[in-house]
Order: structure tokens, then C-alpha cells, then sequence
């Protein structure tokens, strides 16, 4: 158990000790512009029902806005992983409808696009919040979880989330969100620039 405690602290320490040593170079001043980022992409709904498993295909969108700017590994975000769907009618799940999700989240990044200004080829991140959907043409709400990574997948930067939402009520439906998405903006070619000079250096 000691170990185990050990291994975990040292991810945390890690990651946090080599941002401390890179610092961002945006500038002086908060900006809304320097500060927001996001994706779109693809993914799919999985739930329960009547003791089988149904999926909904959706297309999302993710904005987010860093809350820290101290370093350029590591921050704090606050934002959303919106999710747009259409559920035909399944010999699992009979109904035709609409499915909306707009999840509100605290995350934290760690690694590729923590901001702007990033180093590492390769990202973390982990959050939690609250989301409203509409499932079933029924509008439920509940706490959330999300995880994921964020990585260069030949060329182009992307990010691969899952998202949990969990049911509350008695009637409500939690879901697995599963997505793909690119990260959008003119700054990672100046990023990928910028760190080979500071790799050859």
C-alpha cells in the first residue's frame, strides 16, 4: 500500500516539477484570446437499456478557458464538451430522438496544450462538473466526470475524452461519452517551431 501511495504522489510531483521550470512566454497581461481554446470532433453515446446496450453517434464541441497562466504545462480550465446527437430507432431502443449534452467543467491539463504555449508532445487532464442533457426527449441533470489525452496523431493535435454522466434521479439514464476531437488554432505551428529550436538548443 506504501508503494502504491508513493507512485501515485510521484505522478503528481512529476509532471508539476517540470512545469515549474517552463514558464509560459505569452504576455503580461490576462487575455480572453491568449486564454481560450477548443476542439471539435466526433464520438458516440453508450447506455443501458432494457438490459442491453444502445449508442447514439454525435458530433461535439469543446471550449474552454485557462483560469492559470503561470506555466506552460500545466493549468486550470474552466469549460465545456457540448455533444449533439440523433438516436434512430434501434431494435434495442425503439424511440427517434435528439440528444443535447452541455456539461459545465473544471479541469485540470497537464502536458500538450495545456496552453498556448506548450512543450510536451503528450497531455493529460482530468476534470469534473455538472451537465444538462436531453435524453429521450426528457431533460435530466447530474454530476460529471472526464478524463482523457491529448496528443500530435500524424501532424494534426487531438484529443481523446471520455466523459461520465451520472444519473441522480430514479428515472434518470447515466451515459459513457466516448470522442475524438482536433484541436483547432493557428498556434501549434508556431509551437512545434518553437520547440525544435529549443530542443536543438
Amino acid at each position: 500500500m506504501n508503494k502504491l501511495i508513493a507512485f501515485l504522489i510521484s505522478i503528481l510531483i512529476i509532471p508539476i516539477g517540470v512545469c515549474q521550470g517552463q514558464y509560459a512566454q505569452m504576455g503580461s497581461k490576462y487575455s480572453l484570446k491568449e486564454q481560450f481554446k477548443h476542439a471539435a470532433g466526433i464520438g458516440v453515446i453508450l447506455y443501458d437499456f432494457d438490459n442491453s446496450q444502445d449508442l447514439i453517434p454525435i458530433i461535439t464541441y469543446s471550449p474552454n478557458l485557462s483560469l492559470t497562466r503561470a506555466f506552460s504545462d500545466m493549468s486550470v480550465s474552466f469549460g465545456s464538451h457540448i455533444s449533439f446527437g440523433y438516436h434512430p430507432a434501434s431494435s434495442t431502443d425503439s424511440l427517434e430522438y435528439i440528444y443535447t449534452d452541455l456539461p459545465l467543467l473544471v479541469e485540470l491539463n497537464l502536458g500538450h496544450n495545456a496552453s498556448k504555449d506548450f512543450y510536451s508532445d503528450l497531455g493529460f487532464f482530468i476534470g469534473g462538473g455538472y451537465s444538462f442533457n436531453l435524453f429521450r426527449e426528457e431533460w435530466q441533470s447530474g454530476p460529471c466526470a472526464t478524463l482523457g489525452i491529448r496528443t500530435y496523431i500524424f501532424g494534426p493535435s487531438f484529443t481523446i475524452r471520455y466523459l461520465r454522466f451520472f444519473a441522480v434521479d430514479e428515472y434518470d439514464q447515466s451515459t459513457h461519452n466516448i470522442s475524438l476531437s482536433l484541436n483547432l488554432g493557428n498556434y501549434f505551428e508556431s509551437v512545434k517551431k518553437n520547440n525544435k529550436i529549443s530542443r536543438f538548443k
